[in-house]
């Protein structure tokens, strides 16, 4: 009688599909791993030579962003600099924060942090090929001092004072860790650091939600924080565009686990960066977002791929990714659910409560939704449902998805005016309060929504 595994039994055959196309990947990486790091760097070499010869000055650009090799090349590029500051924090990992040097004669004394989003970087917010639609870039020529941070685990935090990153401990975090540590951390040495009282915050995708989550759990940021615009806000999305990718989303832990190992998430994608040439490497982002998000990214030019997605993947942990999963699954922006990995298993009979974020009762601070229309990762009803009414406002852009917010051609028409409109609009208000006898600042900001919404034109008629 042939041996029967249990495990294998139980997983359909759209599982066993999954299985294969991560062995079959896992092999490609294998082998790509014994090509000689040589004779990739002389491929590479000669593609870029013979690429160059063509570029026009925007693509000479693109080219010289893609080539930089860290967020220090970048700003070199656009003729400013960066600083490194390392946070240590309350369980020990180094982030790095990157800061734009401030320039003494041109500064507003206000303070911006700004945070990425998942498998991501400071990198992406300095990697648009026109000036005009980097935002740091744009906030620094008005005079704010500012700051992108790191989470841990990524390509500027991998160090721990007593965890190796070969071990499994260093990469056992999740959203609860970025939450509880990395965002109020970072922010509280900003602010020790420049003397400062509050900041602004911004964030991308992840990092809106890690920012939320934060203000929820440590309260003490709501007087610390004093505007919080997040840039695509994910916080419980519906789930992935393809059946057999959804599948694997609703999978249980031990699948992923199984998949991906319990350290890094998908540590061949710089593999496959090296070794691909850059414009087959683009079309495989291309389709990989087309396949899991149906995004088109019609509004991302070609230039500005070349530039912007070799810095789309930057290290994390399995265990956050497993965490969106759980939030998938639960339809709740919840905590991680540590019995769910001891047990292998989605338990919907369990005799326990898994804790939400208490979004929504103690987030004091106002905030800006901003989100393309075409977004497949936003449900905005949910997520303001998820907010305090009288603290949110939003803007929808149309006709764009996630990353068209970071990268798109219109960046510097919709996405950047309307966070700088939010930035003046209370500063404007505080000010107003600060003189006068009058109410709060939410009940002087009482009209925004409307003046807000009539003056960014952004909307959909």
């Amino acid at each position: 009688m042939p041996a029967f595994i249990p495990f294998l039994g139980r997983i359909s055959f759209t599982d066993y599909v999954i299985v294969v196309l991560v062995a079959m990947e896992k092999v490609l990486t294998l082998v790509l791993n014994c090509i000689p790091q040589m004779w990739i760097d002389v491929g590479t070499t000669i593609v870029n030579a013979v690429t160059r010869r063509t570029l026009s000055p925007m693509d000479s650009m693109a080219q010289q962003l893609r080539d930089a090799k860290d967020i220090h090349e970048m700003a070199q590029v656009f003729g400013v600099e960066i600083e490194d500051h390392i946070v240590r924090t309350e369980d020990n990992y180094l982030l790095t924060l990157h800061r734009l040097v401030p320039n003494p004669a041109n500064s507003n004394g206000q303070v911006v942090y700004l945070h990425h989003g998942l498998l991501m970087c400071s990198d992406v917010w300095m990697c648009h090929t026109v000036r005009e639609c980097n935002l740091p870039l744009v906030l620094y020529s008005l005079g704010f001092d500012v700051w992108m941070g790191n989470n841990r685990g990524n390509k500027y935090s991998t160090q721990h004072l007593d965890r190796s990153p070969g071990s499994h401990e260093f990469w056992d975090f999740s959203i609860d860790e970025f939450a509880f540590f990395d965002i109020p951390n970072s922010i509280e040495f900003v602010l020790t650091h420049t003397h400062s009282q509050e900041l602004i915050c911004v964030g991308f995708s992840q990092g809106s939600s890690q920012t939320f989550a934060a203000l929820s759990v440590r309260e003490d940021l709501n007087d610390k924080i004093s505007l919080f615009v997040a840039i695509a806000p994910a916080m419980t999305p519906q789930g992935l565009h393809n059946r057999i990718a959804d599948t694997l989303l609703k999978s249980s832990p031990r699948v992923m686990h199984l998949f991906f190992g319990n350290r890094i998430l998908l540590p061949s994608a710089t593999v496959w960066q090296k070794t691909l040439p850059p414009t087959v490497f683009n079309v495989v982002i291309d389709l990989a977002n087309r396949f899991l998000f149906n995004w088109k990214s019609l509004n991302i030019s070609p230039q500005q791929k070349h530039a912007s997605y070799a810095k789309l993947y930057s290290t994390t942990s399995v265990k956050s990714v497993v965490h969106w999963f759980q939030i998938l699954k639960a339809q709740k922006f919840q905590m991680f659910e540590e019995h769910d990995i001891v047990m292998n298993s989605w338990n919907p009979t369990r005799s326990y409560q898994i804790t939400s974020f208490p979004t929504r009762t103690n987030i004091r601070i106002p905030v800006l939704l901003l989100y393309g229309g075409t977004d497949s990762l936003v449900d905005i009803d949910v997520m303001k449902s998820n907010l305090p009414q009288s603290q949110v406002f939003d803007v929808m852009i149309p006709s764009h998805e996630h990353l068209d917010l970071l990268w798109g051609r219109s960046v510097g028409d919709f996405v950047i005016p309307n966070v700088l409109r939010f930035i003046w609009f209370f500063k404007d208000i505080k000010t107003l309060e600060a003189d006068t006898a009058m109410g709060s600042t939410q009940e002087l900001a009482s009209p925004f929504a409307k003046t807000y919404s009539d003056s960014a034109s952004t909307k959909e008629a």
